[in-house]
C-alpha cells in the first residue's frame, strides 16, 4: 500500500476511534458508570474545565464530583454529542470540537433542563489508545423548566 493511502486510512481509523471515545464517555455519564467515564481520560494529569460544574486537574477529581452530583436515580440524563470536527495532528495528538445537547429530568425536584454547548477537546494516543487529555465545555443556551401542578413553568431561558 502506498504511504499516502496508509496515512489517510490511519487518519480515518483515528477519527473513528476518537468519536467512539467521546460517545463512550457520554454513554458512561448517562448510565452513571463512573469507572467507564474516567477511563476515557489520561491517567496522568489532565485539564477538565466544565465551567460552573468545576475545573479539575485529574480524572479522579471529576469522578468525585460526578459521583456526588449526578449518580442518583432521580437524575435522568441524556448527552447527545454531534457535529464533530476532529483534527488529527500527528500519530499521538488530535483535537476535537463537538456540539452537545444535554437533557436532564430531575424527578426529585420536578425540573427539566436542556443545555446546548460546545466541547473543545485535546486527545492523546497512549499505548495505541486515544484518551482525553484536555476538555472544556462552554454553554451556549439553556432552558430550565419546573413542573408545577401539572403545568410547566419556565425558570430560565437564554445564555447560561
Amino acid at each position: 500500500m502506498n504511504k499516502d493511502l496508509e496515512k489517510r486510512v490511519q487518519a480515518l481509523e483515528d477519527t473513528l476511534a476518537i468519536q467512539n471515545l467521546k460517545h463512550t464517555y457520554l454513554n458512561a455519564c448517562d448510565t452513571k458508570d463512573v469507572d467507564a467515564m474516567i477511563e476515557t481520560f489520561v491517567a496522568s494529569e489532565c485539564m477538565i474545565d466544565y465551567g460552573p460544574v468545576g475545573s479539575f486537574s485529574n480524572r479522579d477529581e471529576l469522578a468525585a464530583v460526578f459521583q456526588e452530583a449526578a449518580c442518583h436515580d432521580y437524575m435522568l440524563e441524556s448527552h447527545h454529542a454531534h457535529n464533530p470536527l476532529i483534527n488529527i495532528i500527528d500519530a499521538e495528538n488530535a483535537t476535537g470540537k463537538w456540539a452537545l445537547t444535554y437533557n436532564l429530568i430531575n424527578t426529585n425536584d420536578k425540573t427539566i433542563t436542556t443545555l446546548q454547548g460546545e466541547y473543545h477537546d485535546v486527545y492523546q494516543k497512549i499505548d495505541n489508545k486515544w484518551l482525553i487529555k484536555e476538555t472544556t465545555f462552554v454553554g451556549c443556551s439553556s432552558i430550565n423548566l419546573e413542573l408545577e401542578e401539572d403545568l410547566l413553568k419556565v425558570i430560565f431561558a437564554g445564555r447560561p
